[in-house]
Parts: structure tokens; C-alpha cells; sequence
């Protein structure tokens, strides 16, 4: 069978999925002896979480949920490309910001929730608590002031971010590479259509009958396995990038596992 083949293959997918996401835990999940910069103790968190949602994502496609299974995989995108950045390109105040942006952001969401009924919002939240808050927010705001809002890092949006893992991948194979950048601008921003319940993917569940229509989400292998194949073509770039970072004990097994998916065995 082509890769091309497999891409559209929902029992391949599947199959490969599972054994990627066992591979994944295996090198992630163990015993690590070295000097570990905070950025790299990041990025092994955020990598333990992203392999829940790829398990998530497997569980909706054998649901026979695909549209959901998608808006996973947008997520699980974004959380790859956040591992592969802050392994290759973030530093000890990367990590910072991304750990601290929140605690920023937070006093505007309570006032959003203050504007529209300050009432109800007292319930959950006593003025003591909100004036902590504040004073949190405002030791941050000379950092974060200038970033656009729900921006954390100083590189910008998730596009650049992937754009700056490309180029340290470019630098290292002395060649273009474009991987990271493709999976935001294909799968990642393709499946915002599923997140924000847009036109096009409401339409597609929507079938003209005698006398009415009928209204399902449809169930489609071959969609169901290219959303499948997304999350695991993602989990193909990053495992090697965390590998190494750990040591690269399991280079040879990664490699190996990396052809199975791609049928060049």
C-alpha cells in the first residue's frame, strides 16, 4: 500500500496510533538522569499532557465522532508545536511568561465577569479576592502590556512559533524544512471550522429530505482517518525532538515505529 494510501487508511491510522502513543510513553514516562533547563522540564510536561488528547482524539474517531476528533487535534497541534518550540528555541524566561501570562490575563476576565453581573460574580469571587488578583496583574503589566491579548510569548502567534522550530530544523539538516509551519496552516487552522461551529461544517450535517431535512454528523472513514493521521503525523515530528532531548535512548525504536506509520518499511 502508497503512504498516500495510508494517510485515508482508518485501520492503519489506528493501529499506529496506539503504538506511537505507547512508544511516546514509554519515553517520556521513565528515568532521566541529567541537567535539565526549565524550558526542557516544560516541554516534557506539555508533552505527557498532549499524549491524553491524542488518546482523546482515538477515542472520538472510533466513536465515529470525526468533527470532534478534529477539534482535538487542533489542540493537540498547538501543544506539539509548544514542545517542539520550547525545546529548540525557548529559554528560562520563555518559560516564565508562559507560566506567568495567566496569572496577567486572569484580572481582565474577572472584569469582563464583573461588567456583565457583579452579583453573581461575588458569589464565587469576594472583593479581597479579586483585589489579589489585581495586584498580581499589575505587577505583571510592563511584561505583557504590549502582547496581544491570550499572547504569552514574546515570538508572537503559534505561526511564528512554528516558523521559528522550522528554522532551527532548517539550520540543522542544512536544508529548507517546513513541517511544523504545515501543520498550523493545514490541520490546525482547517479544523477551526469545527471550533467555532462555522457555516461550512454546519451545512455538511445537513441533509435535504422529503418534506424537511435531516440533521447528523456524518461518519466518513476516510475523514475520520485523515484527522487521525494529523494528530499522529504531529506526534512522528515532535517524539524525536523529545527522545533526544532525554537522552535519545529510544532513537532507534522511534525510527523504526516512524516507517511503520509511513509504510517505507
Amino acid at each position: 500500500m502508497s503512504a498516500e494510501s495510508l494517510t485515508t487508511d482508518l485501520d492503519h491510522q489506528l493501529e499506529q496510533g496506539t503504538e506511537l502513543r505507547k512508544l511516546a510513553y514509554l519515553v517520556v514516562v521513565a528515568e532521566h538522569r541529567g541537567q535539565f533547563t526549565r524550558a526542557h522540564n516544560l516541554a516534557s510536561a506539555l508533552f505527557y499532557r498532549s499524549l491524553q488528547t491524542h488518546e482523546a482524539i482515538e477515542i472520538l474517531i472510533k466513536e465515529k465522532l470525526p468533527e470532534d476528533a478534529s477539534v482535538l487535534a487542533r489542540v493537540f497541534v498547538e501543544q506539539v508545536v509548544n514542545c517542539a518550540y520550547m525545546l529548540t528555541v525557548a529559554d528560562d524566561q520563555t518559560v516564565e511568561d508562559f507560566v506567568k501570562y495567566p496569572k496577567y490575563a486572569r484580572y481582565r476576565l474577572l472584569q469582563d465577569l464583573k461588567n456583565i453581573d457583579e452579583i453573581r460574580l461575588r458569589k464565587s469571587v469576594s472583593l479581597e479576592q479579586e483585589e489579589e488578583v489585581r495586584m498580581e496583574s499589575e505587577a505583571l503589566r510592563l511584561q505583557f502590556k504590549d502582547r496581544r491579548n491570550g499572547e504569552w510569548c514574546v515570538d508572537g502567534p503559534l505561526h511564528k512559533r512554528a516558523a521559528k522550530v522550522d528554522d532551527k530544523f532548517s539550520e540543522a539538516f542544512k536544508k529548507p524544512y517546513i513541517e511544523f509551519r504545515w501543520l498550523v496552516n493545514s490541520e490546525w487552522r482547517f479544523a477551526g471550522s469545527h471550533v467555532h461551529g462555522t457555516a461550512d461544517t454546519l451545512l455538511d450535517q445537513v441533509s435535504q429530505v422529503e418534506g424537511g431535512i435531516t440533521i447528523e454528523q456524518k461518519f466518513d472513514p476516510v475523514d475520520a482517518a485523515a484527522a487521525l493521521y494529523s494528530a499522529n503525523f504531529a506526534l512522528v515530528l515532535v517524539l524525536p525532538l523529545v527522545d533526544s532531548s532525554l537522552g535519545g535512548k529510544n532513537a532507534s525504536d522511534i525510527s523504526a515505529q516512524a516507517k511503520k506509520f509511513t509504510g517505507h518499511e
